[in-house]
Order: structure tokens, then C-alpha cells, then sequence
């Protein structure tokens, strides 16, 4: 059961994610709760793409791929916001959607 005091003083009871009784101005009106049909924006579907390919290329890696990159991040100090090591999965994950900056040499 849900019971909701909004800022005008209304109270809504019901199951939450079924349907809400609302009271309004004395009346109790009964609204079902749908989700908006919303479509990714086309940034979002590039980064989610990017997401998924990034996870695709860390679940093909070997063990011995595993143990360098944990032996990497514990040795070069790759830490989180924390100051914790990274593991390999979230380190190959940083990895793989690192932005990749092109250098010209010459």
C-alpha cells in the first residue's frame, strides 16, 4: 500500500506500479500508472552500443589477459574514486570505452 501527501494536500493510496486512488478536491479518481514510450536519442543509442560492444570484447578475454590487467592496475596504482585498485573487469571495461587520442609523430 502507497499513501502519498503531495504539496496541495491530495492522498493517493493504492498498489504501487498498479494503479493510484487519487483525492482530489473530495472526489477519489482512480488512475492506472503506465510508462511513456520513450525512444533513445540517437547519442544515447551510440554510447549503449558502445556499452555493449566494450562488455562483448572484456568477456572474450583469456585468463592470462585477466592477471595482466589485474597485475597492471594493482602496480600502476589504477585506482576508483575510492583509491581501491581496479579489478580486471572494471579496468577492461575503462579500458575498452576510453576515448582513444591519435598522436602524429614526425
Amino acid at each position: 500500500m502507497v499513501k502519498i501527501i503531495n504539496q496541495l494536500g491530495d492522498v493517493k493510496v493504492g498498489k504501487q506500479g498498479n494503479a493510484v486512488y487519487q483525492r482530489h478536491y473530495g472526489r477519489q479518481i482512480r488512475r492506472t500508472l503506465k510508462p511513456k514510450p520513450v525512444a533513445p536519442s540517437k547519442l544515447q543509442q551510440r554510447q549503449r552500443d558502445r556499452f555493449r560492444e566494450a562488455l562483448l570484447w572484456r568477456a572474450t578475454l583469456t585468463l592470462d589477459a585477466r592477471r595482466y590487467l589485474e597485475a597492471y592496475s594493482i602496480s600502476n596504482r589504477v585506482v576508483d574514486v575510492y583509491g581501491i585498485p581496479l579489478t580486471w573487469d572494471k579496468f577492461a571495461l575503462k579500458i575498452a570505452l576510453e576515448t582513444p587520442v591519435v598522436a602524429i609523430l614526425g
